[in-house]
């Protein structure tokens, strides 16, 4: 039975509880730092690797699929461990190759998803406190030449006082308009040292870091991209 006081099974948790209110907040721009440099950061990433399939991994409600499929010649698969979340993704895509698979049954099982993946992203979607295994089954769809993205809070903008690899609380009382009820949710913070070590334990080396930044110059997110090593 799940310990329901793990802050990773409370992850899981909370997804599903606010699953129609972040569809609702993501897909009416109720996100200032996405509007400001963040969508478009992650999109210009893959885009500018000209990829034929990519992997969104904790693909949500579905908007970067629905935005690569305006780019001829890009595939995309997006998966979530969320059901409602993957059921507003398909409403609004019917045509979209959208998967109900959890973080767990993919690491348990990576040959879900074919291999052969140009790019496999993590957009917000990387939260969890043991990661390694994930990033490692995303490694393992990779194409020759493919790479793995990632974009994640700014460990120096979001420490909150606090520059300690440990699990923090997201409110989400800074979503403007919000008057969503949300659910508290639980979400691992990590240093950039310990992002570097993460992608190395994954058998992944940094190919380039970016700091995306908006009007007041102050970095929004940390955006990394990243291949596997020899």
């Amino acid at each position: 039975m799940p310990d329901r006081t793990d802050p990773a099974e409370q992850l899981i948790r909370s997804w599903e509880a606010n699953a129609a209110a972040w569809t609702r907040t993501v897909r009416s721009g109720g996100i200032a730092s996405r509007k400001a440099a963040t969508d478009a950061a992650i999109v210009s990433a893959i885009v500018g690797r000209r990829p034929r399939r990519v992997l969104d991994i904790g693909c949500g409600e579905g908007w970067l699929v629905r935005r690569l499929a305006q780019e001829p010649g890009c595939a995309t698969i997006g998966f979530d461990g969320c059901p409602t979340l993957i059921a507003a993704a398909r409403s609004s895509d019917p045509g979209g190759d959208y998967r109900d698979l959890t973080y767990a049954e993919f690491i348990a099982n990576p040959d879900a998803v074919d291999p052969g993946v140009d790019v496999a992203v993590f957009n917000y979607a990387l939260l969890e406190g043991r990661a390694v295994d994930l990033l490692s089954s995303a490694a393992s769809r990779l194409a020759p030449g493919g790479v793995v993205i990632i974009q994640t809070l700014h460990p120096w903008t979001s420490a909150g006082g606090s520059y300690r690899d440990g699990w923090r609380t997201e409110d989400f009382s800074a979503f403007a308009g919000s008057d969503e009820a949300w659910t508290p949710m639980p979400w691992y913070f990590r240093t950039l040292e310990s992002w570097l070590a993460l992608i190395r334990d994954a058998g992944l080396a940094i190919e380039t870091l970016r700091e995306p930044v908006g009007e007041t110059d102050v970095p929004l997110s940390l955006l990394l991209v990243a291949a596997r090593t020899a």
